[in-house]
């Protein structure tokens, strides 16, 4: 080979190199939008319920109280061991949206899925993205249930999630800009604001999961709290609040008007 043929052969190789360490730049970029996407969304509440007081970000261990004993709230950090890292994006998304856990059993639903039924593939994807790229792995066990028998089988609960579980999205189109149906699209998904301001049924479910009747949102009753009604009833729910009211109590937990119970206060410092 002469000279002229090395010197061709290496302007090639470094126009290859030189193309390729763009795409893996480009890609680079493209997974650090998806992993920031991801880190808003997951500012709908998940550290609040995922981190037990003095503990860890996302680590679990937060006592849940429910009407059949306490759940504990799982490790949902990317550690292999006592954590999701191992969790494909399929088996993320059967646990967000479906509530079925990576070994197939069901989830209790004080994982709200039948709220994040309602959340969009990509965003999804998004939050995937996060916990496992953008979230610092702990190596921290779960604790059990302190639900006794027979109720702590989990078995039943995959008649419940028949009965009472929501179609999951798979419409990906972008939510629209308008306020009214971004609000919707965050209040009825990721914000699952219904799990705790929506009454129950005799079988533990959400009376309604949409706005389509006067249930939805009424107010509930958590932990021995009442969780106000946040429809605009004059009387008990937010006709006399201003949007600036409630942008500062989501902001703080308070406002003129009230101040939040003690579990609300944790969940408006993580927004």
């Amino acid at each position: 080979m002469n000279m002229k043929n090395i010197m061709m052969a290496a302007l090639v190789a470094s126009a290859a190199w030189t193309g390729l360490a763009h795409a893996a730049t480009a890609a680079s970029d493209a997974d650090q939008k998806l992993i920031e996407k991801g880190r808003y969304l997951a500012a709908a509440d998940c550290v609040a319920c995922h981190t037990a007081k003095g503990g860890k970000p996302f680590a679990g261990g937060l006592g849940i109280e429910s009407p059949i004993g306490k759940i504990y709230s799982t490790n949902i950090t990317p550690d292999k061991q006592t954590g999701i890292g191992d969790y494909t994006l399929e088996d993320f998304d059967n646990a967000v949206r479906h509530g079925v856990a990576k070994d197939g059993s069901s989830l209790y639903p004080a994982m709200p899925y039948v709220s994040y039924a309602k959340v969009k593939p990509s965003d999804v994807k998004a939050l995937y993205a996060y916990f496992m790229h953008g979230v610092q792995p702990v190596d921290q066990a779960n604790k059990p249930t302190d639900i006794t028998w027979p109720l702590s089988m989990r078995w039943p609960l995959r008649f419940w999630r028949i009965a009472f579980a929501p179609e999951v999205v798979v419409d990906d189109t972008p939510v629209s800009n308008d306020p009214v149906a971004r609000g919707r699209y965050l209040v009825e998904g990721l914000a699952h604001c219904s799990a705790c301001h929506t009454p129950r049924g005799v079988g533990l479910q959400e009376k309604a999961l949409t706005d389509d009747g006067s249930t939805f949102l009424s107010g509930g009753v958590i932990d021995g709290y009442l969780a106000k009604n946040l429809r605009g009833d004059a009387k008990t729910g937010l006709a006399s609040w201003s949007e600036a009211d409630i942008v500062e109590f989501l902001k703080s937990g308070r406002t003129t008007h009230t101040a939040a119970w003690r579990k609300w206060s944790r969940t408006a410092r993580s927004i």
